[in-house]
């Protein structure tokens, strides 16, 4: 009985060696390897953007100052005409295109990022032409060391 189970176990292995053989040299096993390696790439991309994220979360790139009182008084003085009608909800919107974190796609995932200076440039320069899109680059220069002076 003993040397019956030995002999069952013996052609169990060996059909099945041969059976992943055969199925290697299959376009299933390539097939299945190219949908499992695609797998570990998503979750691999998952969990980096989500590392990401978080990370942005905790250590921002940008804090906003705890007041932006002065910061405001400077660009009412800097430009009068414009900075001199906002309402507070206006400067809520303004202040969050420089401390608030966008969140964009890339490869399938939302990752957050901030916008860059030309994002924000061209987009005062399109939503305000006057009189941000008249700003040469000495104006941006003044007007940014305003807006992230610490």
């Amino acid at each position: 009985m003993r040397y019956v189970v030995s002999i069952i176990l013996v052609l169990l292995i060996v059909f099945l060696g041969i059976g992943i053989v055969q199925f290697k040299d299959s376009l299933a096993y390539y097939s299945a390897k190219g949908k499992i390696a695609g797998f570990f790439q998503y979750i691999t991309q998952f969990i980096k953007v989500k590392k990401h994220n978080i990370s942005l979360e905790f250590s921002p790139e940008r804090t906003p100052p705890i007041t932006f009182i002065e910061h405001e008084t400077k660009l009412k003085l800097f430009l009068s005409d414009f900075f001199g009608k906002f309402s507070q909800s206006d400067w809520q919107e303004f202040w969050a295109l420089f401390y608030q974190p966008i969140e964009e796609e890339q490869e399938g995932f939302m990752v957050k990022r901030y916008r860059s200076q030309e994002e924000v440039e061209d987009y005062l320069s399109y939503e305000y032409p006057q009189p941000f899109s008249h700003f040469q680059k000495q104006h941006w220069s003044y007007f940014w060391s305003i807006v992230l002076e610490k």
